[in-house]
């Protein structure tokens, strides 16, 4: 039996690091990705400059991404996937705040 292989995201043409958005898959220089960072059980922030220490969630910074990750994380299986806990839903509630003109910015 043959396996097929499935196609990859289409990929940037830039020269730096690369990171995929974990929910539309873009592949993208790292810089123009939005990371949140942290350590499961230890909670989770959004990090804009990419410096914190600690595991890094990238998403697409415009777009609907962002909405669709908070929509995402707030289920109790969204959460699980990542590992957020009980962080999930505050880590939704600040994204979706920064996203939709909130006085939180991420």
């Amino acid at each position: 039996m043959l396996k097929r292989r499935m196609p990859s995201p289409p990929r940037s043409s830039g020269s730096g690091p690369q990171r995929t958005c974990v929910q539309c898959g873009a592949v993208r220089e790292k810089g123009g990705l939005l990371r949140i960072a942290g350590k499961p059980g230890m909670g989770w922030t959004p990090d804009p400059v990419g410096k914190l220490p600690g595991r890094g969630i990238y998403l697409c910074p415009v777009g609907e991404c962002v909405d669709r990750f908070s929509a995402r994380i707030r289920t109790p299986k969204g959460g699980a996937r990542w590992k957020l806990g009980v962080a999930g839903k505050e880590l939704a509630d600040r994204l979706a705040a920064s996203r939709h003109g909130g006085q939180e910015r991420v």
